[in-house]
C-alpha cells in the first residue's frame, strides 16, 4: 500500500458540538497531543451560527499510530463528539479518548470503508 492510501486510512475526522468552546479546544489541545502531527499542527475549523457564535469545531487528526499517553482531561460541562474514518483509525482515536474522559456511546454507522461514532465525554 502507498503512503497516500496509508495516511488516508488513517485520517480520522473529530468534530465537537454542544458544548463551550473551552470545552471544545480542551478536546482538539487533548487529540493534538495523543496524536501528534509530524507535518506540523493540526487544522481546527469552526461553524457558526446566525449571530456568529461556534456550534461545531472540527479537526482532522492521523490517526496511524495508536495515541501517546496523555492521562486524564478535566472538561467543565459535557462535549458531544464524531469521530469519523477508516476503522482501525476510529478504533485508536476512541480508545484514547475512553483513557482520558468518561465516554458515553451515543450511536454508531458502519460502512465498507469506514465508519462513524457519536459519543458523549465528561471529565473522568
Amino acid at each position: 500500500m502507498n503512503s497516500e492510501a496509508r495516511h488516508a486510512d488513517d485520517a480520522v475526522l473529530v468534530t465537537a458540538t454542544d458544548c463551550s468552546p473551552e470545552c471544545a479546544r480542551t478536546l482538539i489541545g487533548f487529540l493534538e497531543r495523543a496524536f501528534p502531527d509530524d507535518g506540523g499542527e493540526g487544522v481546527e475549523t469552526q461553524a457558526r451560527d446566525h449571530t456568529g457564535a461556534p456550534t461545531v469545531w472540527s479537526t482532522t487528526i492521523d490517526a496511524g499510530r495508536p495515541a501517546a499517553p496523555t492521562g486524564p482531561v478535566a472538561l467543565d460541562g459535557t462535549v458531544r463528539v464524531g469521530v469519523q474514518g477508516g476503522p482501525r483509525a476510529v478504533d485508536r482515536v476512541l480508545f484514547a479518548l475512553t483513557e482520558a474522559f468518561t465516554v458515553e456511546a451515543k450511536g454508531t454507522v458502519a460502512g465498507d470503508q469506514e465508519r462513524e461514532v457519536e459519543v458523549l465525554l465528561r471529565s473522568p
